[in-house]
């Protein structure tokens, strides 16, 4: 067979202009010959300059330029019900001329990495790049803008005059210590406060992590609200749960704020937390007498929060640190007693007689301790037990055992079991390699797998530190422990954070376009794409795109869980409402599906219309983007001279980059061309000069239409649901 002769391929290389690190090239997997047509496909490479393919006459070479091939698409198309999407990757051709056998490499030189490392910070560490973001990426550089986030008490946020929508939603948001009415806020004026700070937050970086632990720390409203149930009309629950949630947001974000945050900070809140005490049945759970204390909260304590399944424990110690949890309560108390939790219920009524129910006392809803309700004695967690050898210095073989033994009955001391607790297990190195597992998940790429202390299990081999050749994956988690365990105080957030952006794993070509964005990061990164100030201000009402947060995240003020909701449609993501305590998926393959991916490619059309047009008109039941507008048109005009509106390839490559930065011209070849090729086409299908258009940023016009198609064409693509 000679003409397959003719075609041996061999690995490409890659060419490192500036030293980008040394990643292994895709392999090429599919070759064809079809009459005298040769046809390769490899997967593309992140970040690629230019592919150059190479040929010799045998394999030692020499191999010199073949100019011989050209790019062409390579097309599958995935219906969708009344939709298909269309997933474009490259096909390279050459004309089979040569009656003698060949050899070809595909040589690929890579993108500077000053402009890779700046894709994936505002990949990973914001919520998607703004058009005003990569310019000031570019300016400052992206060791610099990495510096800033990891420093975000050192940022002057600007959300707020940014977006006016933040402080009307915040006013509405009583105070930990205020008691909530009418007046106050529901869960989607909650879910709206928090998309627009995704939005529009300098301190990126902080929403990234308060997002993080919401879901580590999952808790659910719909449990709260009917907790409450009888007590008060609905609309009262409404507020009363809703402000829960918000309660322990707002602690985190104050605890984050502090360079020297822990983990066991964190972890404090949650545990003190309204919403966790209810949401895992410590509200109703007892010790006293013969009563069997609830083992929610410590099963997920261990097994969810801190040291991961299967790590570390066991039933038994489930059961024993269960009792510690006993009397740990949610009650109604006064204002001023809104901290002290060992205050009495209130007595205060609403109409100021002295019959008192729960329906008419005034006050707060706190977490407070009852002793009476405490399981009292010596309690014993992790007898007997040594961290594994896996762990190596200064872990292995050190012993974990914890005994509670903290006052008699029905003393106050006796709450000290529970802070005993978390305390211990905030910087047990099960809870630093958990913990630092999963950040590495959310910054570097899926995969990293879950950490275990069965010897039988391959992923107890993944991480046995003391082996002498660990995976970079690995080498990094380890690396994560090491920062929490020596810095004091110990389980520094910052630090381990630091740890990560500073790796190889982070800055690398293996990190780019790894992860798939939850619906929450797909809608918001699509606001931010399209998203710039057109005069500079920064100011609320000078942007291209903007939401309402809303919309988003909850489409009814009414009911907070509408069938309409967009985040709801894309795959089930109700934010601060979710019912199963493992928080919601942190790899991409659940998230992605036909249906899910249908209901994204609609309202990324929806959101690239022009509001107020079919298919952007408010309809919800279409998962029209309602309230969430965009304006490509004025956005190209703030950002590019005059002269390059009508250009289609300027416009084209213009918005080509500016949603996929950093992936370099060759991989954005085909993008730009589909681009290029709608601006320069009419409705009907027929040829329609891009250059003849009179340019107008009306409703409806020629332009304006064709702009917002090419750039609703841009963000279907493939890759912008990856990050």
């Amino acid at each position: 067979m000679p003409l397959l002769a003719g075609i041996a391929l061999l690995a490409p290389t890659v060419l490192h202009a500036d030293g980008y690190g040394s990643e292994t090239p895709p392999a090429i997997t599919n070759l064809s010959v079809l009459g005298n047509q040769k046809s390769i496909r490899f997967p593309l490479y992140p970040g690629v300059e230019a592919y150059t393919f190479l040929s010799a006459s045998n394999g030692a070479g020499p191999f010199a330029v073949d100019t011989n091939f050209f790019i062409a698409p390579y097309t599958n198309v995935l219906a969708l019900g009344s939709n298909a999407v269309t997933n474009v990757s490259y096909e390279w051709r050459a004309t089979n001329n040569s009656g003698s056998s060949r050899f070809y490499q595909v040589q690929l030189t890579p993108e500077a990495s000053s402009n890779l490392l700046a894709a994936q910070v505002l990949n990973r560490l914001t919520y998607g790049p703004t058009p005003d973001e990569l310019d000031r990426i570019h300016s400052i550089g992206p060791e610099a803008y990495i510096a800033e986030q990891l420093a975000p008490w050192s940022i002057a946020e600007n959300a707020e005059a940014a977006d006016t929508g933040i402080a009307t939603y915040g006013a509405l948001m009583a105070a930990l210590d205020e008691v909530v009415d009418t007046n106050d806020a529901r869960l989607p004026e909650f879910r709206g406060w928090h998309v627009l700070r995704a939005v529009n937050a300098s301190r990126q970086l902080l929403e990234i992590m308060l997002q993080f632990f919401e879901n580590h720390f999952v808790t659910e409203y719909g449990k709260s609200y009917n907790w409450l149930n009888n007590n008060y009309t609905n609309i009262l629950r409404q507020r009363i749960a809703a402000r829960m949630e918000y309660a322990e947001n707002q602690r985190w974000r104050a605890a984050l704020l502090n360079p020297q945050c822990t983990f066991y900070d964190l972890l404090r809140i949650s545990a003190e937390s309204p919403a966790m005490i209810i949401y895992l049945d410590t509200v109703t759970s007892r010790g006293d007498g013969t009563r069997i204390a609830n083992e929610n909260y410590a099963r997920e304590l261990l097994e969810l929060f801190c040291f991961g399944v299967d790590n570390g424990y066991t039933q038994s110690d489930i059961t024993e640190m269960s009792k510690a949890w006993s009397g740990w309560r949610v009650r109604i108390v006064h204002p001023t007693n809104a901290f002290d939790i060992f205050a009495p219920e209130s007595r205060t009524t609403l109409d100021g007689s002295a019959n008192y129910n729960t329906t008419n006392l005034y006050g707060v809803y706190a977490f407070n301790y009852q002793s009476n309700f405490h399981r009292n004695g010596i309690k014993t967690i992790f007898p007997s037990k040594t961290v594994p050898a896996r762990f190596g210095p200064p872990w292995a073989g050190t012993s974990y055992q914890l005994v509670l033994n903290n006052g008699n009955a029905d003393s106050t001391n006796t709450v000290a079991d529970g802070y005993q607790v978390i305390q211990h297990m905030a910087n047990q190195p099960f809870t630093s390699e958990y913990i630092s597992v999963k950040l590495c998940r959310l910054l570097v790429h899926d995969g990293f797998p879950n950490p275990t202390t069965s010897t039988n299990l391959a992923e107890y081999a993944f991480y046995n530190y003391p082996q002498p050749s660990l995976s970079p994956e690995a080498q990094l988690v380890h690396d994560c422990m090491m920062a929490w365990e020596t810095n004091s105080p110990k389980g520094q957030i910052w630090k381990v954070l630091k740890t990560i952006t500073d790796s190889e794993l982070f800055r690398s070509h293996a990190a780019q376009g790894q992860k798939i964005k939850t619906p929450l990061e797909y809608t918001v990164s699509a606001v931010r794409a399209l998203r710039a100030s057109t005069n500079g201000t920064g100011l609320n009402g000078s942007f291209t795109a903007d939401t309402d947060g809303i919309a988003i995240s909850g489409s009814s003020l009414g009911n907070p869980d509408d069938a309409n909701n967009p985040l709801l449609r894309m795959g089930q993501m109700l934010l601060f409402d979710r019912d199963a305590p493992d928080g919601y998926p942190e790899d991409g393959a659940p998230w992605i599906n036909a249906g899910t991916l249908g209901e994204r490619i609609r309202w990324i059309q929806s959101y690239c219309i022009a509001n107020g047009l079919l298919g952007h008109t408010g309809n919800v039941s279409t998962n029209d983007a309602q309230n969430t507008v965009s304006n490509p048109v004025r956005l190209l005009q703030t950002k590019l001279p005059a002269s390059s509106w009508t250009n289609a390839t300027a416009v084209a490559n213009y918005f080509a980059i500016t949603i996929y930065p950093g992936e370099g011209a060759a991989n954005l070849q085909l993008y730009r061309d589909a681009a290029v090729n709608f601006l320069n086409t009419s409705d009907t299908g027929t040829s329609s000069p891009f250059a003849s258009l009179t340019v107008s940023s009306t409703a409806n016009s020629t332009y304006d239409n064709r702009v917002r198609g090419m750039v609703a064409v841009l963000m279907s693509m493939q890759r912008f649901h990856e990050q």
